[in-house]
């Protein structure tokens, strides 16, 4: 089974690519005759009273959904957003022939730094965590099994998953972004967070499985999923197949229900007693090129998979 690295946690989609034309100005512009319009930035984080210059490969018209957080101005490839006051606001960029990009803005109180969510647990293992939360953080970090593009990655199984654009904030109510993917055509679908042998992160997800059999009863993997359809999500952890576990409706990949969950687009967290799977962590062992972490989304093309805060944790 072929895997490729998928290197970003947060993708914007794609734009087709179309061929410049002479195009009369009075006519309505054909957005497949259109360069691809894409911006530098599809996400800020401000101070109220800061402001950001954000780019656009193609003229375009700027507008912000909510402008009593954040303005903007500018008509053409670039645009000026400024921070009003606390809350979130989407600037988007149109082009004549309909494109659109966003960009996700986040106003934060002026004055001091503003500090990260605090995460459950005393100790925490990251697997997908945001760079502002994890730094508020990082007193607690024993390990991090998140992708660093040196030893640890995300691999995706050949063609199953593409990038997907993760639009609105993520779980911890900031812009830096949180995994999105969607299925291909290939009739299935998956994922890991793979720790390599050029690295020792697969130790420290062996000292946890260790942990976890130890003491079952105080460790923890929390996550947060966001979704519009109907689609299952099936799970595993620690490369056993025997921790599978389903969020959905109905079973996906032979795994066994856990939860289902709002379908309204807003982030819902769980927290999985790690103590219903020490039996099977107790058979077996994590080595060199573990997959600490699997995905497996139900193979129709176009489902969507949104994640973010997912991470161990002790008590």
């Amino acid at each position: 089974m072929k895997a490729n690295k998928f290197f970003a946690v947060a993708l914007a989609a794609l734009a087709l690519v179309g061929m410049n034309a002479c195009k009369d100005p009075n006519k309505p512009v054909d957005p497949e005759q259109e360069d691809a319009l894409t911006l530098d930035q599809t996400s800020v984080q401000l101070k109220v009273g800061e402001n950001v210059t954000v780019k656009a490969t193609v003229e375009a018209t700027w507008t912000s959904s909510d402008a009593e957080v954040a303005t903007v101005a500018g008509n053409g490839k670039e645009a000026v957003i400024t921070a009003v006051k606390e809350g979130s606001a989407v600037v988007s960029a149109t082009t004549k022939g309909g494109q659109t990009k966003t960009c996700i803005v986040a106003v934060k109180k002026g004055g001091s730094d503003p500090q990260g969510k605090q995460l459950k647990g005393s100790q925490v293992w990251p697997i997908i965590l945001d760079g502002t939360t994890l730094e508020a953080n990082q007193s607690k970090v024993v390990a991090s099994f998140q992708p660093n593009d040196v030893d640890q990655f995300l691999y995706v199984w050949e063609g199953t998953y593409e990038g997907s654009e993760a639009t609105g904030l993520n779980f911890h109510g900031n812009g830096d972004g949180y995994l999105a993917m969607s299925v291909t055509s290939q009739g299935w679908s998956g994922a890991g967070f793979c720790l390599t042998d050029k690295g020792n992160g697969w130790e420290g997800a062996e000292a946890l499985r260790a942990a976890i059999v130890a003491n079952p009863d105080q460790y923890f993997l929390h996550m947060a999923i966001k979704s519009t359809d109907n689609y299952a999500h099936c799970f595993y952890m620690f490369g056993s197949e025997a921790t599978k576990f389903v969020l959905g409706n109905h079973s996906v990949y032979d795994g066994p229900i856990k939860a289902d969950f709002t379908r309204d687009g807003s982030w819902q967290e769980f927290d999985i007693p790690m103590s219903q799977y020490a039996t099977a962590l107790a058979n077996t062992t994590c080595a060199a090129g573990v997959n600490v972490f699997v995905m497996l989304t139900e193979g129709t093309q176009g489902a969507k998979l949104n994640l973010d805060a997912v991470y161990f944790y002790k008590n």
